[in-house]
């Protein structure tokens, strides 16, 4: 029998999510009151609604201070190029049964899914007529591109998606919960990917297309369903992928910067590169309350890079900027330098180092090149993508893309320029890594010896909440 008094508490703390801000502006501060969703009945307070949605997604706290560690760290802790700077976390060697970053990343998750789906049917109960022009489906494309993308993070976090034809999917809520839909089994694989694919796709034609880059677009959502794509790997998923990039590109509406550096120095949300960031609040920076808090006040070492991003940029120009000098903490994390991909040691937070990215073009360009690749198409093409990402950052010998001869071997160059490129952003380096076989995850890091290293187990606190989700993901207790 599952716990009523607990479900009821956890649908009241449901009800507090949707916090509204004052105007459209995510930096301004919200009022932090609850948001009412049967009470939506103006374009104007739908949008309130649809603000909150997107306070969800920055995690931002009750001081409105935005927080993606989760997403920055997570996946770079796995694939072997961060770590923990005051000791090894078992993360670290794949060893995820009481994994420091399962439960931030299913109550995060869930906390967004509650948020679109109370926006989404707020939105849908207004009439037509209460919204300018297109607006409606607009802010209903902005809320299913949400939906979708913290949907597909639980997918690739806690569900077999390199399976598609396994049990263990998602849990998908796609209502508002209540005391009779709160108890509710998980999906399996390839209902999972269909139902976020519905969402990418109502969002791909319904999104803004102009939008501030801290509010979804249409081409996010395309660069969304790309990730997707690539993680599901079926018969026409790649020739889609390679679709979806060329559209972006040719919208004009983005373009690789010049100077990579200067993204994560100078330019944060001003870069043409973002697809989509996450805005820090006025005056977050002074608090070093997000990835900069990593260098309170200019070197923690909370976070730290470790020997294998080092190598990895050996003879790279973002070497140099990139890793800093090794952690003052080196006695409780041997082989760790500072993390300086978005602060140069010893400085002070700005706005743009507390900036985080969803979404860039760079992205686009790598994913393009091995969906091309895994199509069997040209390596020529490939490769020209690859190198023209990496001539943004700086690169000037492309002699070991040139030398990649085979599929194989040029998807291993592509990897680790998404590693270079992306590592501490939102888990494309972690991603990119399992797409291999077993065989060679196991060679690119060495602690992964089993597919259920890929996912985390179910928190334990959904079992006593929702005692028939299903069974535990494979390798792992209650």
């Amino acid at each position: 029998m599952f716990n009523r008094k607990l479900i009821k508490g956890i649908l009241a703390s449901v009800a507090s999510l949707i916090l509204c801000s004052c105007n459209k502006e995510l930096s301004a501060p919200p009022r932090n009151e609850v948001v009412d969703i049967n009470a939506v009945t103006s374009q104007s307070k739908a949008q309130i609604v649809l603000n909150g949605a997107y306070f969800r997604l920055a995690n931002a706290n009750s001081s409105n201070f935005t927080n993606w560690s989760f997403h920055e760290v997570t996946g770079s802790v796995f694939t072997g190029y961060l770590g923990y700077g005051f000791g090894v976390m078992q993360d670290e060697s794949n060893s995820n049964q009481a994994s420091t970053f399962s439960q931030g990343i299913w109550d995060d998750c869930y906390k967004l899914v509650e948020a679109t789906n109370g926006t989404i049917s707020g939105i849908t109960a207004l009439a037509d007529n209460a919204f300018t022009g297109n607006r409606k489906n607009e802010m209903l494309g902005e809320a299913r591109f949400l939906r979708a993308y913290t949907n597909y993070r639980l997918l690739s976090y806690f569900a077999q998606w390199y399976d598609i034809s396994s049990k263990y999917g998602i849990l998908i809520r796609d209502a508002p919960s209540t005391l009779s839909n709160i108890v509710k089994a998980r999906s399996d694989v390839r209902s999972s990917y269909d139902f976020i694919i519905t969402d990418c796709d109502f969002a791909i034609a319904n999104a803004p297309s102009s939008n501030p880059n801290y509010y979804a677009t249409k081409w996010a959502a395309m660069a969304l369903k790309m990730r997707v794509l690539m993680s599901r790997g079926q018969q026409g998923d790649y020739a889609q992928v390679i679709t979806l990039a060329e559209n972006i590109k040719q919208s004009n509406i983005y373009a690789l910067e010049n100077n990579l550096k200067d993204i994560f120095y100078t330019k944060g949300l001003a870069s043409s590169e973002v697809i989509l960031g996450i805005k820090p609040n006025t005056g977050q920076e002074t608090f070093y309350y997000n990835l900069s808090y990593q260098y309170y006040p200019g070197g923690s070492g909370l976070w730290v890079a470790k020997q294998a991003l080092k190598d990895l940029l050996q003879n790279d120009p973002r070497g140099s900027w990139m890793v800093g000098p090794a952690s003052r903490y080196n006695a409780y994390s041997p082989n760790t330098y500072y993390f300086t991909k978005y602060i140069a040691y010893a400085t002070v937070p700005t706005q743009v180092s507390e900036t985080a990215y969803a979404f860039r073009l760079s992205e686009v360009y790598l994913l393009e090149a091995e969906a091309t690749i895994r199509s069997g198409g040209s390596l020529s093409t490939a490769k020209a993508l690859i190198k023209t990402v990496m001539a943004k950052a700086g690169v000037t010998d492309f002699s070991a893309v040139d030398n990649a001869s085979t599929a194989d071997a040029l998807l291993l160059q592509n990897y680790d320029e998404i590693s270079r490129n992306l590592v501490g952003e939102d888990g494309a380096d972690w991603m990119a890594m399992l797409r291999f076989p077993l065989a060679t995850v196991t060679q690119l890091k060495p602690t992964i010896t089993s597919t259920a290293q890929y996912i985390l187990p179910i928190p334990s606190s959904e079992y006593q909440s929702n005692p028939t989700i299903g069974p535990q993901n494979p390798g792992y207790s209650y």
